[in-house]
């Protein structure tokens, strides 16, 4: 079973480039796909990723989650083809700084990427044992009842991660869609000096809020 995934970063390294580069490797063009889909047909359609093509499309989302923090230029987009519509390559990487205190700073960032295979939840959990799901009443049901969420178990001051996953599947046969944020700070997650004025990893419902606006509802 091919499996296609954000890469992520190694716990307790903070290196800018990695960060940039999430998404970089092998990528393939989302299609239909002659697999037979694992999971029941999701009712409805729910959500799927906004279109979105530069940082101040994604900055101006995200305005009350991300307060505090400016955005950098290191960000990147690649978007080839007409998405929504099949083929294309769409994915994001959009990176936020927040200085402190003139030296320790704390770093956010939000990727987001189609065609990422037709692994089911079930399936995607057994993969990432260090990661957990997120109960959220506003999951699973309209509009996002496609959606389900995903969390470290132990997110930290110097690594954490939420991943928002969109199922696809029972629109054309479609690939999964995954936005990932997370965060650290700098410039060493070791020095406890530094640890100790970073602030605290974004709470589970304010990470869904951001990743949800996101997405915009799909419409047949």
């Amino acid at each position: 079973m091919a499996k296609f995934r954000i890469t992520r970063q190694l716990k307790n390294q903070f290196v800018w480039a990695p960060i940039a580069l999430l998404f970089t490797g092998t990528f393939l063009l989302s299609a239909c796909d002659s697999k037979e889909d694992r999971e029941p047909d999701t009712r409805g359609t729910g959500v799927r990723l906004k279109h979105l093509t530069t940082i101040n499309q994604v900055s101006a989302l995200l305005t009350s989650q991300m307060q505090g923090y400016e955005t950098q230029e290191t960000g990147s987009f690649t978007d080839e083809g007409h998405y929504p519509t099949i083929p294309h390559i769409y994915f994001y990487t959009v990176n936020f700084k927040d200085d402190i205190n003139g030296y320790v700073y704390a770093w956010r960032s939000i990727n987001a990427q189609s065609g990422m295979g037709k692994e089911t939840k079930d399936e995607i959990l057994d993969m990432f044992p260090d990661m957990e799901e997120i109960a959220d009443g506003r999951l699973g049901k309209a509009p996002y009842e496609n959606v389900f969420a995903l969390r470290y178990r132990n997110n930290e001051k110097g690594d954490w991660r939420y991943e928002l996953y969109i199922r696809l599947a029972h629109i054309d046969n479609q690939d999964n869609q995954v936005i990932a944020l997370s965060g650290t700070f700098g410039p060493t997650t070791s020095n406890p000096e530094h640890e100790a004025v970073a602030p605290e990893p974004m709470d589970s419902s304010t990470a869904i809020a951001a990743m949800l606006a996101l997405t915009e509802p799909i419409v047949e």
